[in-house]
């Protein structure tokens, strides 16, 4: 699985506040497509006053991030910024095997 770091954008303050209702009745019904198969929500943050909402998670590939994220768009605007990110340990693979490749250029 990999790493996603999304920052969704709320386009108005209607969308928000009717978002939230929704949002809060999704919580409360357990968060179903919190954790399902191939995709995992690690943490998420909301910034009212802005109208945004950070999120990180685990997922199989970006069909299993559009499967959580899609109805939120759809239904309320929402715009997704999806980065693929890497962890500790992820980050200090890449730049090792990095560091060797530009090695063997020189």
């Amino acid at each position: 699985m990999s790493y996603y770091h999304i920052h969704g954008l709320i386009p108005d303050n209607l969308s928000q506040s009717d978002g939230y209702k929704l949002f809060e009745n999704y919580i409360n019904s357990g968060a179903p497509k919190d954790n399902f198969d191939g995709f995992a929500i690690i943490s998420r943050v909301h910034a009212p006053q802005t109208g945004e909402v950070f999120v990180t998670c685990l997922a199989d590939n970006h069909l299993k991030v559009d499967e959580h994220f899609a109805i939120w768009r759809e239904k309320f605007g929402v715009e997704w910024n999806i980065t693929p990110v890497l962890n500790d340990e992820e980050v200090i693979r890449r730049n090792n095997k990095l560091s060797n490749e530009l090695a063997s250029m020189e």
